[in-house]
C-alpha cells in the first residue's frame, strides 16, 4: 500500500451537500502543501490545459470469460453508458470537447460482424476501437469507468492500453469507489481516481487544471504520483438541480445497443427491432440493505429530478432516436409515491407511446393500488419487487425496508394488472440462514403468486456492511472487490447452472433431502436449493396458469430461456411444450425433439427430471395427467409450498 496524504479543505462539506458519503477511510493526518499539488498538476498536464476528454466504458468482462456463441445469441448486456453521457454533458457545459468510446458495445458489434469464432479476436476488437477513438480526438485526459467487480480484469487491461498513448489516465465508477486503494494498487497506470458520483468533481478538476479554480476546490479525488496519494476529501455531490441536466445522448448511439445485446430483464417481451434506452429519474435509495452498495456510492437519501426534466428526456429519446422502450436505472423509482404518480401521468398527458420496465427493482411498500395503476397506464410491462427473504428475522438482519405483509399487499395490487410481468427478487445464503428460513421465503413467494422469481445466491460486495460483517466473522476472506466474480448475468455461475454446466452433487434429490430445517446450508447445498426453488416457484406453477395474457408472457419467457439465456434448458423446453398445448392445442415437434436430445445427452438434466417426476414422454404422448398435483418433497419437509 502506498502512503496516502489527505488534503483537508476549509469546508468539510460542499455547501450544496445535504448528507455525506460514508467515510473514505485510509488517510493519514499528514496534509500535503497546496503548492505541491500545483506542481503535481503541472507535471501531469504540462500545458495546464484540458480541452479534450475521452470517456471509456470497458467491455463487461475479459476475453477468458467471453463466449462467442453467447454473444451471437444476443445474451450479453449492452447498456448505454448512462453515467458517461452525464459526465459528458457536464464537461460540455464548460466548453470541453468530449467523445465516448463504449468498448463493450464495440466488442459485441464486432462479434456479430464475424461469421465464425475463428475469425473473431476479442482483444483485437476492443484494442482497435480504443486506438481509433484516441486518434480521433487526441485527448488531454482519458477517463475509464468500471461498475462491476467482474469487469476488473477487463478494466485493468483497458487502462493499461489507454495509458500507453501517453495521456494522463483517470478512473472512477462504483467498482473503483467500493475498493479504491486496492484498485489503485493493481492499476498503477492510473494517475487519478474519482470517487462516488463524479460529474461535478471531474468538471471541477478540469477547471483547476485550466486555471479557472483554485486547488482548494478539488473534491472526491485521489491523485497518485511518485509513491504519494494525495486525497481530496471535500464532497461535490450533485444536487437535485444538478441532476436535471439532460445527458448527451448524441454520444451514446441508442439506435444500436439492442441490436447486439440486451437491456434490462424484460427485453424479450418486446419485438426484436425495438430500440431500447435507459433513464434515471432519481439517485439513491431510502433503504439501508446490508448487501447493497448504493448508499456507499450515492450517499444517504434520495435526490429526485424534476418530473418535467425526466419527461423531456423521454420525449427526446422517443422523437429524436426512435426509442420505444426504456429501463429505469433508479434504485428506488417509487420513493415519493405522489411524485411517481405525477411522473407516470405526465408521460400519458404528453402522449408518449414508449413502454418501460423497472429491472432494478422497486420497494414493495410503495406498490399501492394507485401507484401500480399509474405504472400500468403509462406503459409498464415489467417490474421486479425487491423482497430477498420471506423470513422476518433475515429481513431485520439485512435491514430490508419491508415486512411480509408489504410484499403480499404489493403482489395483490400487481395481480390486478395483467399487462405487467411482475417478478420477485430473492436471495439465499445469508449468514446464519437456516433451511427453515429458506422455506419461509418459499412460502411467501408462493403466496404472492407473481409471474417469476429471480433467485440468486448472496454475493457480498466490498464496502457493504454485510461484507465487512462476514469478514469479521471469518465467513469469507477479505480478498477485495477486484477478485470477486459477480455470479449474476451471462458471465456468472448461475447461467452455468441453468445450462447444466455446473453440478453441485451427483445425486440431486438425495443431497437435498439431508438438509435439516435447522441446518445452515453450505455453498454446494445452496446450488441444490436454488434448483428446487427455481423449479417449484417458476416452472411447476405453470401447470396451473390459464390466463391468456399470462400464458403469452410465459411462453415468451420460456422461448427466451431455452433459446437465449440457457440454450436447451430442459425445464424451459418441457413447459414451453405444455403451455403451447394449452394455448394452441399442439406441441411443436421441434420442442419435443430438442427436449429428448437434451435428456439423452445430459445426466445433469436426467437427474433433475427424475427428481421432479417429469419425462419427455409427457410431451410425446400429450400426457400431463397428475403432473399439476403437488410434488412430494424429501422426508421431513412441509409440502404446502409445492402446490
Amino acid at each position: 500500500m502506498l502512503p496516502v496524504y489527505s488534503i483537508m479543505n476549509r469546508e468539510s462539506k460542499d455547501r450544496n451537500t445535504e448528507t455525506s458519503y460514508p467515510s473514505m477511510g485510509g488517510v493519514t493526518d499528514q496534509c500535503a502543501d497546496l503548492e505541491e499539488v500545483e506542481g503535481v498538476l503541472t507535471r501531469l498536464f504540462p500545458e495546464r490545459q484540458i480541452a479534450k476528454v475521452l470517456l471509456i466504458n470497458p467491455p463487461d468482462s475479459h476475453a477468458e470469460l467471453f463466449h462467442y456463441d453467447t454473444a451471437r445469441r444476443g445474451r450479453y448486456t449492452n447498456y448505454p453508458p448512462y453515467g458517461l453521457i452525464i459526465l459528458a454533458r457536464n464537461l460540455r457545459e464548460i466548453g470541453v470537447e468530449v467523445n465516448i468510446c463504449n468498448l463493450n458495445h464495440e466488442v459485441l458489434k464486432q462479434c456479430h460482424a464475424t461469421d465464425t469464432v475463428d475469425s473473431f479476436d476479442y482483444d483485437v476488437a476492443w484494442e482497435k476501437a480504443l486506438d481509433a477513438a484516441v486518434a480521433e480526438i487526441t485527448p488531454d485526459l482519458i477517463c475509464v469507468t468500471c461498475m462491476f467487480t467482474m469487469t476488473h480484469l477487463s478494466f485493468k487491461r483497458v487502462c493499461e492500453k489507454a495509458s500507453s498513448h501517453g495521456v494522463s489516465l483517470a478512473i472512477g465508477g462504483v467498482h473503483v469507489s467500493n475498493d479504491v486503494e486496492r484498485v489503485l494498487d493493481d492499476i498503477s497506470c492510473a494517475r487519478m481516481a474519482f470517487l462516488h458520483e463524479g460529474e461535478l468533481a471531474l468538471k471541477g478538476f478540469v477547471q483547476v487544471v485550466n486555471g479557472e479554480a483554485g486547488v482548494d476546490t478539488l473534491a472526491q479525488i485521489i491523485i497518485d504520483e511518485g509513491g504519494k496519494r494525495l486525497r481530496f476529501q471535500k464532497e461535490k455531490r450533485p444536487t437535485e438541480d444538478d441532476c436535471n441536466l439532460l445527458p448527451s445522448w448524441d454520444l451514446a448511439g441508442p439506435e444500436e445497443n439492442a441490436r447486439y445485446g440486451t437491456i434490462g430483464s424484460f427485453y424479450y417481451l418486446k419485438p426484436g427491432d425495438t430500440r431500447f434506452a435507459t433513464i434515471l429519474s432519481n439517485r439513491g435509495c431510502r433503504a439501508q440493505c446490508t448487501f447493497c452498495s448504493v448508499r456507499s456510492f450515492n450517499g444517504a437519501g434520495v435526490r429526485m429530478r424534476d418530473v418535467s426534466s425526466v419527461v423531456d428526456e423521454l420525449e427526446r429519446l422517443e422523437n429524436d432516436y426512435g426509442v420505444s422502450h426504456v429501463m429505469w436505472l433508479d434504485d428506488d423509482l417509487l420513493k415519493n409515491e405522489s411524485r411517481a404518480v405525477a411522473l407516470f401521468n405526465e408521460m400519458v398527458r404528453r402522449g408518449l407511446k414508449l413502454t418501460w420496465d423497472a429491472t432494478n427493482g422497486v420497494i414493495a411498500i410503495s406498490c399501492t393500488e394507485e401507484v401500480v395503476a399509474a405504472c400500468a397506464g403509462s406503459g409498464c410491462i415489467g417490474m421486479n419487487i425487491g423482497m430477498e427473504s420471506g423470513n422476518p428475522e433475515i429481513l431485520k438482519q439485512v435491514r430490508k425496508p419491508g415486512k411480509v405483509a408489504n410484499f403480499l399487499k404489493a403482489a395483490e395490487a400487481l395481480c390486478k394488472h395483467e399487462q405487467i410481468y411482475a417478478s420477485i427478487q430473492l436471495m439465499v445464503g445469508f449468514p446464519g440462514e437456516t433451511m427453515g428460513m429458506v422455506m419461509d421465503t418459499i412460502e411467501v413467494a408462493r403466496e404472492m403468486d407473481l409471474d417469476w422469481c429471480r433467485i440468486s445466491p448472496l454475493q457480498p460486495l466490498a464496502n457493504t456492511p454485510i461484507y465487512e460483517s462476514m469478514v469479521a466473522q471469518g465467513l469469507i476472506d477479505d480478498v477485495g472487490s477486484s477478485e470477486v466474480r459477480f455470479a449474476a448475468g451471462a458471465f456468472g455461475k448461475q447461467a452455468e447452472i441453468e445450462q447444466g454446466l455446473r453440478l453441485a452433487t451427483a445425486d440431486f434429490e438425495e443431497a437435498f433431502s439431508v438438509i435439516g430445517l435447522d441446518q445452515v446450508p453450505d455453498a454446494d447445498q445452496i446450488t441444490d436449493i436454488w434448483f428446487y426453488m427455481n423449479y417449484h416457484l417458476n416452472f411447476h406453477r405453470l401447470f396451473h396458469e390459464d390466463r391468456p395474457a399470462k400464458v403469452d408472457q410465459q411462453i415468451a419467457t420460456l422461448i427466451n430461456l431455452s433459446d437465449v439465456v440457457a440454450p436447451e434448458n430442459a425445464f424451459a423446453l418441457y413447459f414451453l411444450g405444455f403451455l403451447g398445448q394449452q394455448r394452441d392445442g399442439t406441441i411443436p415437434p421441434s420442442v419435443i425433439e430438442r427436449l429428448s436430445t437434451r435428456l439423452e445427452t445430459s445426466e445433469y438434466w436426467q437427474s433433475r427430471f427424475a427428481a421432479f417426476g417429469l419425462s419427455a414422454d409427457d410431451l410425446r404422448h400429450n400426457d400431463f395427467k397428475n403432473k399439476h398435483l403437488p410434488r412430494l418433497l424429501p422426508k421431513g419437509y412441509s409440502n404446502t409450498w409445492a402446490a
